[in-house]
């Protein structure tokens, strides 16, 4: 996306924004609406669409004495005030905005015409923004997402459909806190925990001694695992038991 062209009204936007200051709530409350009142719908635009402009505004290192403006209390809430003011704008925005943060805002606040961009933005989107999308999507949008490469991803996926309908693929997951789950959410001697002794997380692995059928136990004795003297002393009373 080209950088649109500095108009005098999107400079004074630009500068307007600068002298926010979180530090003073009332003098904040004060200016902020007086930028509501003045913001022309083609600046608001570019400010939402253009990551450099967003930047100049925002980010620009010129006007990091500020902490509020360093962490993005103060683009939150500019974005949260004008957007409604130029709702029109939503769906445009959240489709092609550079700006992964302010299409989280437009998502947050519902600001789109058709509930349905949130499957595309589940599908097809990026960054936090898709995170934030496959909370909300259609399960249908949800299950193309089965095998995302995003951890973060696959976690939401797994939560909203559950382990009835995926505790295979937890168990399977790469992320140990998702094989974790899986484990901790699977029947005692579920069958497919057999073909998990060379788990070598130990926070899965923990799980696994307690649940694995017991004449799998064996092939636990060579895990690394069994090293810790908090998990051996698990090993040894399971073994004990008999069952």
């Amino acid at each position: 996306m080209g950088t649109p062209r500095m108009t005098s009204s999107l400079k004074s936007l630009i500068n307007d924004i600068k002298t926010l200051d979180a530090g003073n709530w009332q003098e904040f409350d004060n200016k902020i609406q007086v930028l509501v009142e003045n913001t022309k719908k083609k600046d608001f635009e570019s400010l939402s669409l253009n990551r450099e402009i967003y930047d100049l505004a925002f980010n620009d290192n010129n006007n990091n004495s500020n902490r509020w403006n360093r962490n993005g209390w103060i683009a939150e809430r500019v974005m949260e005030y004008l957007l409604p003011v130029f709702s029109e704008l939503g769906d445009k925005i959240i489709k092609n905005s550079e700006i992964d943060e302010v299409i989280c805002i437009a998502i947050k606040n519902g600001t789109y015409k058709d509930i349905s961009i949130l499957d595309e933005v589940a599908k097809n989107g990026s960054g936090s923004s898709q995170i934030m999308a496959t909370n909300f999507c259609s399960v249908n949008a949800l299950r193309t997402l089965k095998d995302h490469k995003s951890s973060k991803i696959r976690k939401i996926y797994y939560h909203r459909l559950g382990p009835v309908e995926c505790l295979d693929e937890m168990l399977d997951d790469k992320i140990a806190g998702i094989r974790y789950e899986g484990i901790a959410r699977a029947p005692y001697f579920y069958d497919k925990l057999k073909q998990m002794t060379k788990e070598i997380a130990r926070g899965p692995f923990s799980l696994l001694v307690e649940k694995i059928p017991i004449d799998y136990l064996p092939m636990l004795v060579a895990n690394r695992n069994v090293k810790n003297s908090w998990i051996s002393r698990r090993f040894e009373k399971r073994i004990s038991s008999g069952h």
